[in-house]
């Protein structure tokens, strides 16, 4: 049996090496460009492509330093063709590197050109060594920056470097798609065994190694494991196991709608570090547990710390917020008061930058200092309250296990009171209390605290509701009809409805709505209720006029609310469908057929529904010799749905456009 499976396993090695050397037995190298370089067969992967990668490769490998450690070599090579000018944003490179107080990443052998073909002659234009700069982007990175002279379209530019780090736990992630299609995209990672890294892939591309063989090489350390031994070197061979990943003619990742990152469906590989494994002791743990990280944080002085003082400085304001009433009213007027007296200037982080307490004075910070002073006011006042560490939708997925922080790019509070849970977040004036920004549903987040749980916060805990009510008669001199029009909107269109409204005003609202009618119509009474209480949601009202005079009149007894495109246009899909929140909508319509007219033709009732339990349409219609009655329903009961349902989902809606787009026809008495 053994034998069995050592044959199956060799052979399986041998198939992979196979393979590779068949993709990619040429080796490519910086500036070997040829004639049919510049006529790339890429219109089967995206035929209106702006640019093509012709090729994009990372290695990584190991090496002693002066210091008797490791550095981490790792080289980059790039090439694609800009089709067109709207893909010159290629041109423009910027290669960030770490710099710490005592090292700091250094690059090499930076070659770049621009190549264009000149009736069968190929061109070359290097990039100027004197118009690389450096430019400082944040405390710990700074970024070499250059741009490609003579740019043509359909010329190719190329370039590749190399970079030494002294950060010998770091392995850098490799994406092998993009926005543009891949000819060919390899990563190559070469370990000495004392690392042990793990390693994530994702993307609909099955990722899996092209080749997988082991090596030996000799490196020149010093023995660090007794700090009160003398420091000796010694020399370690090192077992080097070399994994090369590689896709061919790749698709480009585009964004399409209900797609909250699309580097979360991205063909990539990110690697983290597990153990050190020194000769002949045992595996040393690099991974933290996240007890043992929230403890961390909440000592650092770059988050938790203030929640730990006394904090005097904030007596004085706490204490004219504290309701006599109950814990619940004070929490309300804690969060009010930081809500409308902090500017948030940064909705992206996971620390502060500088103290809380010169946020509080400032009055002005990022996220994480918003809502870190929410909870220390609240903590203050005897609210049990904890941050919330997540990664919000445009940022990507976090990892639910492993506690590496720069995953995570917001922070919100969690307050207990009388046995029940608030999710506050007072980084925006148009928060309301015990709402959170839909943005921060993309999972989970974890709690800071001594017992640091995942907190569960997923799309398909979100129910947005929205029912609206028209009502339609004739005038009393029946010359017009005179309508009336209420719509309670769910909480986060109520939302973008608040901050449509901040920015420009409620009389452009309600003339982008009369321009939306597909007749003309005189609006008056406009009113919009609950605008500034951001804790309920809106109502939006106004009366409306208009008349027939035609012989035959074609109306749309849904008004402005029907769907008059289907969101999901793409005949295919390759990610799966992200919606924001689950979903009912009901239109109701009373109204009285017009005086002097009959009709003629009325849509027929329906009633369909969306993989039997994940969603429903209702369209119910029926006249009578006075008046019609019309109910429109539409319910999602998920928001989060797989590829495989994306055929069923499209035919859904595109259902719903056609219905909702029937006309009853009302014909003139004669």
């Amino acid at each position: 049996m053994t034998k069995k499976i050592n044959l199956t396993l060799c052979m399986l090695l041998f198939m992979v090496t196979c393979f590779s050397q068949k993709e990619n037995g040429v080796k490519i190298k910086f500036g070997d460009i040829v004639a049919k370089d510049f006529d790339p067969d890429y219109k089967a992967l995206d035929s209106n492509a702006q640019a093509v990668v012709l090729y994009d490769a990372g290695k990584a490998y190991y090496e002693s330093n002066n210091e008797a450690w490791f550095n981490v070599i790792y080289t980059y090579h790039y090439r694609v063709k800009l089709i067109s000018k709207n893909a010159y944003d290629l041109a423009t490179i910027e290669i960030p590197l770490y710099k710490g107080d005592k090292t700091e990443d250094e690059i090499k052998d930076l070659e770049a050109a621009t190549y264009t073909l000149d009736n069968g002659i190929i061109n070359k234009t290097k990039v100027d060594k004197e118009s690389i700069f450096k430019d400082k982007v944040q405390k710990d990175v700074v970024v070499k920056k250059f741009t490609f002279p003579n740019l043509k379209e359909g010329c190719i530019i190329e370039y590749s470097y190399k970079i030494v780090s002294p950060r010998a736990s770091s392995l850098r992630s490799f994406a092998f798609q993009g926005r543009y299609p891949i000819l060919l995209s390899e990563y190559e990672v070469s370990i000495p065994e004392l690392f042990k890294f793990v390693f994530f892939t994702n993307g609909y591309y099955n990722l899996k190694p092209v080749e997988i063989s082991n090596s030996f090489k000799s490196f020149r350390l010093i023995d660090r494991t007794n700090p009160y031994a003398s420091a000796d070197f010694f020399s370690y061979d090192a077992t080097l196991a070399l994994t090369k990943w590689a896709l061919t003619n790749v698709k480009p990742i585009k964004k399409e709608g209900f797609i909250t990152a699309t580097k979360n469906h991205t063909s990539r590989i990110e690697f983290i570090l597990s153990s050190l494994n020194f000769p002949q002791q045992p595996a040393k743990s690099q991974l933290k547990s996240w007890q043992e990280t929230a403890k961390d944080l909440l000592k650092d002085e770059q988050f938790g710390l203030a929640l730990s003082e006394k904090n005097k400085w904030l007596d004085d304001d706490v204490e004219k917020l504290i309701s006599k009433k109950d814990s619940l009213a004070t929490a309300k007027n804690i969060f009010k008061y930081v809500k409308e007296k902090f500017n948030c200037t940064d909705h992206s982080a996971w620390f502060i930058p500088t103290t809380l307490k010169k946020a509080f004075e400032d009055k002005k910070g990022n996220v994480v200092e918003a809502n870190m002073l929410l909870i220390a006011m609240l903590k203050k006042a005897k609210i049990n309250a904890d941050p919330i560490l997540l990664s919000t939708r445009d940022n990507g997925f976090a990892y639910e296990i492993y506690p590496i922080l720069n995953k995570f790019n917001y922070m919100v509070a969690k307050a207990t009171i009388g046995g029940k849970e608030y999710l506050l977040d007072a980084s925006s004036k148009n928060n309301g209390f015990n709402h959170l920004p839909e943005e921060c549903y993309n999972g989970f987040g974890r709690i800071i605290s001594d017992m640091p749980f995942v907190y569960p916060l997923s799309a398909d805990s979100l129910h947005e509701n929205k029912s609206t009510n028209i009502f339609i008669f004739n005038s009393e001199d029946g010359k017009k009809l005179e309508g009336t029009f209420v719509s309670e909107l769910g909480y986060y269109e109520s939302l973008e409805l608040r901050n449509e409204v901040s920015k420009n005003n409620t009389a452009d609202f309600f003339k982008k709505i009369k321009n939306s009618f597909t007749y003309d119509v005189e609006i008056t009474q406009p009113a919009i209720d609950s605008l500034e209480n951001t804790d309920e949601i809106a109502q939006v009202g106004y009366n409306f006029t208009f008349n027939f005079t035609d012989d035959l009149v074609y109306y749309n007894p849904l008004h402005t609310e029907a769907y008059k495109t289907n969101p999901f246009t793409s005949l295919t899909r390759n990610y799966p469908v992200e919606m924001p929140y689950t979903t009912k909508e009901e239109i109701n319509l009373t109204m009285e057929i017009p005086k002097g007219y009959k009709v003629d033709e009325l849509p027929k009732s329906a009633r369909v529904s969306l993989n039997e339990k994940d969603g429903m349409f209702e369209y119910l219609v029926q006249a009578d010799a006075t008046t019609i009655n019309l109910r429109c329903k539409i319910e999602i009961k998920k928001a989060n749905f797989d590829t495989e349902d994306y055929d069923s989902l499209r035919e859904f809606y595109s259902y719903i456009v056609k219905k909702q787009a029937e006309l009853i026809v009302f014909k003139k008495i004669k």
